[in-house]
């Protein structure tokens, strides 16, 4: 899945790859639930990137991530109301990445902070 990415690595493009593939991952296969504060249900909609750092050696890629996204609160629709029923809160999340140059094997974790 990464493999367009790492063919990427030290080009002007290669975050837009690695996005692209950060964008075919399930949500189970992140650590973004550590970093949730309300309900732990996560809008896969809302997710946006930012590349806070990156560097590599032989072996790996090694990438510090933000990762903005919304969490779902569910209301109450007391007033009928339906939009009041479902809200989103904003959330943030730095993970550090790690991908493997041979292989593309990447690999997750949450960055405490």
């Amino acid at each position: 899945m990464f493999e367009q990415a790492l063919n990427h690595w030290e080009e002007d493009d290669f975050f837009q790859y690695f996005q692209q593939a950060f964008a075919q991952l399930n949500l189970d296969e992140l650590p973004l639930f550590t970093c949730c504060k309300y309900s732990g249900v996560i809008d896969p909609d809302s997710i946006s990137l930012r590349l806070l750092s990156s560097r590599s050696d032989a072996q790996t890629i090694h990438l510090k991530i933000g990762v903005f996204f919304c969490e779902i609160l569910s209301g109450c629709a007391c007033s009928d109301d339906p939009s009041l029923a479902i809200m989103l809160e904003n959330n943030y999340c730095e993970l550090t990445v790690e991908i493997n140059r041979a292989d593309a094997k990447t690999t997750f974790a949450s960055c405490a902070f």
